[in-house]
């Protein structure tokens, strides 16, 4: 399938990211995430269509088209989208979020610990724009950092920390109802320990 690209993002960002593809594919590996993939694959169609939104170096992307899905994967690393292997039914679109277009609607958006790259100025906007590809019945599974801080982490990645109040009204704002909001620790590529936030969205009818 096809490949675009458009691009406006923080490039000292986008830079860590293409200098450390393959090792950033190889540590991403290490994550499982079989009950979130398990939760958000439920309430989408066999074989539906997911926006892999930051896709990164593809780990989910390649486990939702193992599992028989239509996979749209959108990074703004051009060096991420290389390390995943073509497929019949994967599209590749290097871009950032504001400048995503699409014409399609997806049963499914994924959202894996990408929107935090943006200034917090720049989350709604692009969360409206990701919302108007989401089909009226489908799911949105949002990946980030719990905190309230913007910052640059030890390896120079942008990073905008979000509490549940904050992002529980940036959501509902939108006409998008939280439909399930879980909590975890983990640790980031630079070995950091976070507290992390795992919410299901979907439009308000």
């Amino acid at each position: 399938m096809g490949y675009f690209k458009k691009m406006k993002f923080d490039k000292q960002t986008i830079e860590f990211y293409n200098t450390n593809a393959q090792k950033y594919s190889t540590y991403s590996y290490e994550h499982e995430k079989g009950e979130l993939y398990k939760k958000f694959l439920n309430y989408l169609p066999e074989k539906g269509s997911i926006l892999d939104a930051g896709c990164g170096a593809g780990w989910d992307t390649k486990f939702f088209l193992k599992n028989g899905y239509c996979v749209t994967a959108l990074d703004a690393s051009v060096k991420l989208l290389e390390v995943i292997e073509t497929h019949k039914n994967l599209e590749k679109i290097e871009s950032d979020f504001l400048n995503f277009k699409s014409k399609k609607f997806f049963d499914g958006i994924w959202a894996s610990f990408s929107l935090q790259h943006l200034p917090k100025s720049d989350f709604k906007p692009a969360l409206k724009i990701l919302k108007n590809s989401l089909s009226e019945t489908g799911f949105f599974y949002i990946g980030i950092h719990e905190g309230n801080e913007e910052i640059r982490d030890t390896l120079g990645r942008y990073y905008s920390y979000y509490d549940e109040s904050e992002i529980s009204g940036i959501i509902q704002s939108l006409n998008l109802k939280i439909f399930s909001l879980d909590k975890s620790e983990s640790k980031s590529f630079d070995g950091k320990k976070i507290n992390t936030m795992h919410l299901l969205i979907k439009k308000n009818k």
